[in-house]
């Protein structure tokens, strides 16, 4: 019970490391967690940049509810300040645990999945270059 209020409270989880050749120290878990908390704070910035592109041109098809009714309703600041927030908050709570033996997997986890959504936006931008290119080339 006091592990799941530990966790719930957003401290470190306090218990014996039965493999502790597997953890790297306390210093460089911490360093590498900021450093991931960085990347993942890039690949934010890249995936907001792309869904603003996206709704400009008019070719968003927005999954996340709370956006949608962010950009049906053109208020593109909110949104920005909605993902500034949503990332400010996660990463918090990541670094707050950054004691745990599990923030650092967990930070690896959302930036695989974050990577994952960037190479989505790479392939659809690649989509979008060659609808341009030949609509040009056939001149619609």
């Amino acid at each position: 019970m006091a592990a799941i209020f530990n966790l719930l409270t957003l401290r470190p989880l306090e218990s014996a490391d039965l493999f502790p050749a597997l953890h790297p120290p306390a210093s460089a878990r911490t360093l590498r967690i900021a450093s991931l908390l960085v990347l993942l704070a890039i690949l934010n910035a890249v995936d907001l940049a792309c869904t603003l592109f996206a709704h400009r041109i008019g070719w968003l098809h927005e999954m996340n509810p709370i956006a949608e009714t962010f950009l049906s309703q053109d208020l593109e600041p909110s949104l920005i300040s909605y993902k500034l927030l949503m990332c400010i908050a996660g990463s918090t709570m990541l670094w707050r645990l950054r004691h745990s033996r599990l923030a650092l997997a967990a930070c690896w986890f959302i930036v695989a999945a974050n990577c994952a959504l960037t190479l989505l936006w790479y392939l659809w931008s690649k989509e979008v270059i060659f609808t341009y290119e030949t609509r040009l080339t056939w001149g619609l």
